[in-house]
């Protein structure tokens, strides 16, 4: 699957559904399809499966050119416990601003924190300004687009435009998938990927990171 996708394409654990919280399925699945940038989700908030995966994982996470994690955004413990989970491992941690935003010890995680454009659904996180209140309080921090999130926000995408025209030196990879006007991912299409092009042709330079699966159209 990986290899019939034009452009610089990896996945997201959250984008297998029967895989979803089956860290060793996850993980292998995405070495079987042969993706190189992987992107852990743990966005459900259950921190201890992945830890004990980490913990005892013997190198299988080494076939892949780049790792993330996706922190918990249900959150089951206090931010600051879930930056000091994280911290030792040296990936970058994709965070979203309405959880994160105004935790200080995310400052420990320097530039390995990826703070997300938030969906239409959130109060906060959506805006060029309101990412630049965040990155005023982490200057080190990067940037996660997510290119859906920002077509919820405006039909356009111009507000893409704005968000990397502001923090395009930021950009550290993108989140890729289908997504319902609400704000519910769904099956990537051809059609979406159609759409997004003109973001996508901005940020050739960084991972894309699929959060929901190709339809059978767009593989």
């Amino acid at each position: 699957m990986a290899a019939a996708l034009a452009g610089p394409y990896g996945i997201a654990t959250g984008a297998y559904v029967a895989e979803r919280d089956d860290w060793p399925a996850a993980i292998g699945r995405a070495r079987r399809e042969r993706w190189p940038w992987l992107e852990l989700t743990a966005i459900r908030g259950r921190l201890a499966p992945l830890v004990r995966y980490l913990s005892s994982e013997n190198g299988s996470l080494s076939v892949f050119r780049r790792v993330s994690i996706h922190a918990p955004a249900v959150m089951t413990e206090p931010a600051a416990e879930v930056v000091a989970t994280l911290q030792p491992y040296p990936f970058d941690v994709v965070l979203h601003p309405d959880v994160y935003g105004a935790e200080p010890d995310c400052a420990r995680l320097g530039a390995r924190a990826l703070f997300e454009n938030m969906d239409v659904g959130k109060r906060s996180g959506r805006s060029a300004d309101d990412l630049a209140a965040v990155f005023g309080a982490f200057p080190e921090a990067g940037l996660c687009l997510d290119v859906a999130h920002v077509w919820t926000n405006d039909r356009t995408l111009q507000l893409g435009h704005e968000l990397l025209d502001a923090f395009g030196d930021r950009l550290r990879q993108l989140h890729v998938s289908g997504i319902e006007p609400d704000g519910t991912h769904r099956t990537t299409t051809r059609a979406d990927i159609e759409l997004y092009e003109p973001l996508l042709a901005r940020c050739a330079h960084v991972p894309w990171l699929l959060e929901a699966e190709l339809g059978a159209d767009a593989r």
